[in-house]
């Protein structure tokens, strides 16, 4: 398990972009607020869990991939704030280990980005252990590693 800060990895070469096929949540605020809305581009739409930390959002790459980064995109209130972020990866939703643990302050809409994961995945949890404010993301974003092949 790595735990980063957002200043000590933002130089990280950027795999390609990956598909993110499907999000499911721990909870949702309202059917406007659903996990599906971290995977577009449309920043007026966020998943809100509608209550504080703990809660995660868990990600389905449809397939198994090489997964080089991630960036997170904080809806956040109290903003700015101190935050705790783990990232697990796994081949199915039931068998996970955590990758990395990033720790630091982060702001409404400002981007943590080139979050170091490294690891072949199918499913990706974002799980925030620490926050002082109901847990939510305006946008994920999965890069791959390399030339991307599909892992073995």
């Amino acid at each position: 398990m790595m735990s980063v800060l957002a200043s000590s990895h933002s130089g990280l070469p950027r795999g390609p972009q990956l598909r993110i096929v499907d999000a499911e949540a721990s909870a949702e605020k309202g059917q406007d607020d659903c996990a599906d809305n971290v995977t577009t581009d449309d920043r007026d739409e966020s998943w809100i869990s509608g209550r504080k930390a703990p809660a995660h959002i868990d990600l389905d790459l449809g397939r198994t991939q090489n997964v080089g980064t991630v960036d997170l995109l904080p809806y956040q209130v109290p903003t700015p704030a101190e935050t705790c972020h783990r990232i697990w990866v796994g081949s199915s939703r039931d068998d996970m280990k955590m990758v990395a643990e990033v720790r630091q302050e982060t702001a409404h809409h400002k981007w943590v980005t080139g979050v170091p994961i490294e690891q072949a995945a199918r499913y990706l949890r974002i799980e925030t252990v620490e926050h002082p404010g109901w847990v939510a993301w305006s946008g994920i974003k999965v890069y791959g590693s390399g030339d991307n092949a599909d892992a073995k």
